[in-house]
């Protein structure tokens, strides 16, 4: 994240939770060093940018913080623009999929798919509701994990979702243009 926020110069950081975090700290020092600003998004927080809505999902301020880093610390979030829109899971697990699915009862067009594809996410309650046209799954070739896991995908396919994995497909770009999502992949090298 660090070399991210050096290379790409972001105006703001977005943070949800802050469990105590060494690493997470740094990247916070190193963001407020190169005059990024460090901006805490919270349940329910709505904002604009050029025309893309954005809802910030997950976490709700009053959401207890563990005393180490977690996967449900994730901030999640649903961006649209037109009749398109994205769902950002980071790794959300199924305690805080549930609750999405429960309480706001998200769809999205594109479903980046939470804990790269681990069986404790992706679960049926968010698959039905965001009814995703597409999924991206984030993982690495031959992980030692096994992932993603085959009942990920199956309730994927089951759901009539196209999967794309960087793990198989390299780097692939989606293009909203407020119509309709074009995935366009750019492959393995």
């Amino acid at each position: 994240m660090i070399a991210v926020l050096k290379n790409f110069r972001p105006k703001e950081l977005w943070l949800g939770l802050e469990p105590p975090s060494y690493s997470l700290q740094k990247v916070i020092s190193t963001a407020r060093e190169l005059g990024i600003d460090v901006v805490h998004h919270w349940e329910c927080d709505e904002f604009e940018l050029d025309g893309v809505r954005g809802e910030v999902l997950f976490p709700p301020r009053d959401w207890s913080v563990g005393t180490k880093p977690q996967n449900n610390d994730s901030l999640v979030l649903r961006l649209t623009y037109g009749k398109s829109s994205v769902l950002l899971e980071g790794d959300a697990e199924k305690q805080v999929e549930r609750r999405i699915a429960e309480i706001h009862h998200p769809s999205a067009t594109l479903l980046k798919v939470g804990h790269h594809g681990s069986a404790s996410a992706t679960t049926a309650e968010l698959v039905d509701s965001a009814k995703p046209a597409y999924a991206l799954i984030s993982v690495g070739l031959g992980n030692s994990f096994g992932l993603p896991r085959m009942e990920t995908l199956k309730r994927l396919a089951d759901s009539g979702t196209r999967v794309y994995r960087s793990d198989l497909d390299g780097a692939v770009t989606f293009y909203l243009d407020g119509r309709s999502v074009t995935p366009a992949l750019t492959g393995l090298s």
